[in-house]
């Protein structure tokens, strides 16, 4: 029998997705655990793999189309049999005017799919609240950008079994509902058209979560900032001893190897610092699981080195550099991106000397790493040359104080100016 594949949840913050590109064409066969199509989430490139076995019979969403999480994508079934009458699924990237009014903002539950999904979210609300509404595109499109709450008309609306449609959203605006408060105040100034010579491109789905979510932080997240000058000269040695006793085995450890392992030793010991402000509460975290950020050819990624304070430096530079490799060719797997408590970001290897980063949420730290470079001191009285490297620590004023920051920093500049620790 045929069934319909659906957008699944790759992502946890994922609403929509795009299709990168098909591996699989109208008619062919697919095994269990064929790698069918690309998707691309709010977060990177993931393989969609078939659990089941069956015929492509039809493909619904095309190459760099976008729709919205559980929305069909294609029918499978058995070889020659016919593919069922079904209403032409808008993409999410196509004109408010393109979609029917009345298309389904679930896909169907009467089978399940052929491919891992999640179950059918919730629909939000004007106000970004979940509740368990049913709503057309049309309707959901109209009423963000009114900033209506439609959180009223759960289960109330004119279309089938309550679903909320376009002549819902439309009565509300004419009997003057008021607006919900938008999450993040947007100062919307007249735009001027793009000089003719400019060349205007749409973001990715992972540019756009980059631009929302560093925008959301840097409004509701109260930053603070503390900055210290570490001096690195013995880690540099002993990093160059270790490579030097490595360069048989095809390892090599980095700087920023050593750098993940200090953090996740000091956030260990200083819990008050290494804990998240989750809706009123805080979340004490039993293991440092220390994000690394890539940076991509056009975009931005954050692997995970899980447990890093239960790893050896030997092993977090192995699977750091797996990860980074990986994330830059698009073979993340989204438990790899998931999760993190803590996040080092390091600019040093572009020569930038000191720089402040954004903290991403539930984390409610992040490390912002300057070079490395031999400078001359005064060590004991005496001038001589050391190698110092500048960084400064934002922390989320809700979780830790400005103390509590500053004791983290400090452990984590001790760790690295006593390197041995690092290899207890």
């Amino acid at each position: 029998m045929a069934e319909e594949l659906v957008m699944p949840r790759l992502s946890d913050t994922m609403e929509q997705g795009t299709i990168g590109r098909w591996l699989v064409h109208e008619g062919d066969a697919i095994a269990e655990g064929d790698v069918i199509a690309e998707i691309e989430t709010d977060k990177a490139t993931m393989e969609f793999q078939a659990y089941a076995p069956g015929t492509v019979l039809k493909i619904l969403v095309g190459d760099g189309e976008t729709v919205d999480l559980g929305a069909p994508i294609a029918i499978v079934g058995e070889p020659g049999e016919e593919v069922p009458d079904r209403p032409q699924q808008p993409p999410a990237n196509a004109s408010v005017e393109d979609a029917p009014e009345e298309a389904p903002a679930e896909a169907p539950a009467a089978s399940p799919p052929a491919i891992v999904a999640a179950p059918p979210r919730a629909a939000q609300s004007g106000n970004g609240a979940s509740g368990t509404l049913r709503v057309s595109p049309i309707a959901r499109r109209m009423a963000d950008a009114a900033g209506l709450d439609l959180g009223s008309l759960a289960g109330r609306g004119s279309g089938p079994d309550g679903r909320i449609v376009k002549v819902d959203v439309e009565r509300l605006l004419a009997e003057g509902v008021p607006a919900a408060a938008p999450e993040i105040a947007e100062v919307r100034r007249p735009e001027a058209p793009a000089p003719a010579e400019d060349e205007v491109r749409e973001l990715t789905p992972m540019l756009k979560a980059i631009a929302h979510r560093m925008a959301e932080s840097k409004a509701t997240v109260p930053h603070f900032y503390v900055t210290a000058e570490i001096d690195m000269t013995r880690a540099v040695q002993m990093r160059a001893e270790l490579n030097e006793g490595l360069a048989g085995r095809g390892s090599k450890i980095s700087l920023n190897d050593l750098i993940v392992r200090a953090c996740a030793m000091a956030l260990i010991d200083h819990p008050q610092a290494h804990r998240s402000y989750v809706e009123g509460h805080h979340v004490y975290h039993a293991h440092a699981n220390v994000g690394i950020a890539v940076a991509l050819d056009d975009g931005l990624i954050v692997p995970v080195v899980r447990e890093a304070d239960r790893k050896s430096v030997l092993e977090i530079s192995a699977e750091a550099r797996d990860l980074a490799g990986r994330a830059r060719s698009g073979g993340l797997k989204q438990r790899e991106i998931e999760g993190a408590t803590f996040t080092v970001s390091n600019l040093g290897m572009f020569g930038v000397s000191q720089f402040s980063a954004i903290i991403n949420p539930p984390e409610s730290a992040i490390l912002a790493v300057g070079a490395t470079v031999e400078r001359p001191v005064v060590v004991d009285g005496q001038m001589a040359v050391r190698s110092i490297m500048a960084v400064t620590l934002a922390c989320d004023h809700r979780a830790c104080s400005g103390a509590d920051g500053a004791r983290l920093l400090q452990t984590i500049t001790r760790n690295l100016q006593a390197p041995s620790l690092l290899l207890a």
